[in-house]
């Protein structure tokens, strides 16, 4: 590791694999359930990511969003389809693969065992 700094909820770490030799960038975020402070931390990202154009980028952590309604379930009806767009927004313009999940659906589960949802990922740069 050569430097790490937090900002934005966010912890960012430079560094390189000792294996490889290979440079890379990692965030782990964890992200606010409220919607405007959301969107301030994929802007902030977004800039800073689009800095690392054509580096070896992991964004991971709890991103409290999902992508579509096949990943959540809930007793209650909140978290509209508007929901999903700034994330996917996110995804698309930062040009991230977001990893598929084996062997679950979802990474949160409330404990009344009626809710669940997939908000842990990890989203990487194509290199």
């Amino acid at each position: 590791m050569w430097s790490s700094s937090s900002v934005d909820h966010a912890l960012s770490i430079h560094g390189r694999f000792i294996s490889s030799n290979e440079e890379f960038h990692l965030f782990n975020v964890y992200v606010s359930c409220n919607g405007n402070e959301r969107q301030v931390l994929w802007d902030s990202l977004s800039s800073r990511l689009q800095a690392l154009r054509g580096k070896k980028v992991c964004v991971c952590g709890d991103f409290n969003a999902v992508r579509c309604m096949e990943e959540r379930r809930s007793v209650s009806a909140s978290g509209g389809v508007l929901d999903f767009e700034p994330f996917n927004q996110f995804i698309v313009e930062n040009a991230l693969i977001d990893l598929p999940l084996c062997g679950r659906n979802f990474t949160w589960f409330k404990g009344d065992g009626k809710s669940m949802s997939r908000i842990d990922r990890f989203l990487l740069s194509e290199d």
